[in-house]
C-alpha cells in the first residue's frame, strides 16, 4: 500500500502561499492529520486526511493499481476560502491528484467557514 500522506503534507507546507495564509503551531504552519490539536484557538489551519486506498487493475491474481482518496479541509475565521482553496488545488495537482468533490460550510458553533475539498489518483502498488 502507497502513503501519500506525507507526500500531501510535504507539499501543502511548501505550498508559501498557503503557509502565509495559515496561523503556526510549534514553528510549523498548521496542517494536521485527522484532526487539529485540541485547546487552540487558530484563525486559519488545515486538516487531511485518507478516505481510502482501493486496490484495482488485476493481473495474475494480484492488484496492479491504487485508487486513493484524500479529503483536505481548510478552517478559518477571517481569511478568504476562496485563496486558501486555490492554493490546496495547485499543491494537490502537483502531485498529480485531480479533484472530485470541492464544498463549503459555515461551523455557526465554532465560527469557522469550512472548505473542503476530495482528491483521487490512481499509482501503482508499491513493487509492482
Amino acid at each position: 500500500m502507497n502513503n501519500v500522506k506525507d507526500d500531501v503534507l510535504h507539499e501543502l507546507e511548501l505550498n508559501t502561499s498557503l503557509t502565509a495564509q495559515l496561523d503556526a503551531y510549534s514553528g510549523y504552519p498548521a496542517i494536521f492529520h485527522l484532526k487539529a490539536p485540541s485547546n487552540q484557538d487558530f484563525d486559519t489551519y488545515v486538516v487531511y486526511q485518507l478516505i481510502n486506498n482501493t486496490d484495482t487493475f488485476y493481473a495474475d491474481n494480484k492488484s496492479l493499481k491504487e485508487y486513493i482518496h484524500i479529503q483536505i479541509s481548510v478552517f478559518t475565521k477571517q481569511g478568504s476560502t476562496t485563496s486558501l482553496a486555490e492554493e490546496v488545488n495547485k499543491a494537490m495537482r502537483s502531485l498529480g491528484f485531480y479533484r472530485v468533490v470541492v464544498g463549503e460550510s459555515h461551523e455557526s458553533d465554532t465560527g469557522y467557514d469550512h472548505i473542503y475539498t476530495r482528491w483521487k489518483i490512481k499509482i501503482n502498488k508499491e513493487g509492482v
